[in-house]
């Protein structure tokens, strides 16, 4: 008995500790992607003094990405996906674009079959939706996800682990 316990207890530190627990609809995520394939709705956001976009979102700040990526914040989008604010930045770099979402409430289950990127902190989940290369990870209590056509996966990490 002890020891099935404890396997329980085991499984369940593992699944927070890895953010799997979920926290709504494990589709929140593809829905999100499929929100950044429709485009921004408005141009360029402003600049803060740093280089950082001037945009915060469920207390979020998005990253300054063109000092050390050279990915340029060049549209926005703001879209709700079952009942989440979702803010999008969209970057550009060569031609190519990803989209940046931040998602509010509380962080969202890993989709089903993501796997976890290895490497330094934060957590990764991989996963594909709608034809694009996305990843997830959890920032400030908030969900951020990001997606790109053309964007390798090991980009998408570099940007996601990116302050």
């Amino acid at each position: 008995m002890w020891w099935g316990l404890g396997v329980i207890v085991i499984a369940i530190v593992l699944a927070v500790a890895f953010g799997v627990a979920t926290h709504g609809s494990d589709d929140v995520a593809r829905a999100v992607v499929a929100a950044q394939v429709r485009g921004a709705q408005s141009g360029a956001p402003p600049v803060s003094p740093s280089g950082a976009p001037a945009v915060t979102a469920a207390g979020v700040a998005f990253p300054n990405l063109m000092d050390r990526l050279g990915w340029r914040a060049v549209g926005r989008r703001d879209d709700t996906v079952s009942d989440r604010t979702v803010t999008t930045l969209m970057y550009e770099r060569v031609g190519r674009r990803i989209a940046y979402s931040v998602v509010s409430g509380q962080p969202l289950g890993a989709p089903p079959g993501s796997r976890v990127i290895v490497g330094r902190a934060p957590v990764v989940f991989g996963f594909d939706a709608d034809g694009r290369t996305a990843v997830m990870l959890t920032r400030s209590g908030r969900s951020v996800i990001i997606s790109g056509l053309d964007a390798s996966p090991s980009a998408l990490v570099r940007v996601a682990r990116t302050p």
